[in-house]
């Protein structure tokens, strides 16, 4: 599955296991165990919940789409290889195969304030 991360400081965070690991001491690897299964999984975002290993949180927004791992959560909107938003994306899961991440949060830190 295609990954973008338009915030350039969480993506930073989110490329290197040396800053996963001061971000998140005791969670790092559950970050990225969920970014691994995300960037494996083809083609779209129900293969990666086949898998089992991240669940698909209860929606709090409608355009917005939240995955667990664990104590690490991904935030993201979801898109068609087109780049076109899915507006409702949990009901659409086969749809989406390219996920903008907005954030990643574990044990009660947000890797995008981090960098703020």
């Amino acid at each position: 599955m295609l990954m973008t991360i338009p915030d350039a400081g969480l993506g930073e965070v989110l490329a290197s296991q040396t800053l996963l690991a001061q971000v998140w001491p005791d969670a790092a690897r559950e970050v990225m165990l969920l970014l691994q299964v995300l960037r494996s999984s083809m083609p779209s975002l129900a293969d990666a919940l086949a898998v089992g290993l991240i669940a698909l949180a209860t929606p709090t927004a409608r355009s917005v789409i939240e995955l667990n791992h664990q104590r690490a959560t991904l935030t993201a909107i979801g898109l068609r290889d087109d780049g076109s938003q899915v507006v409702v994306p949990h009901k659409h899961l086969h749809e989406i195969t390219w996920l903008e991440i907005q954030d990643v949060c574990a044990d009660g830190r947000s890797g995008l304030r981090v960098q703020q």
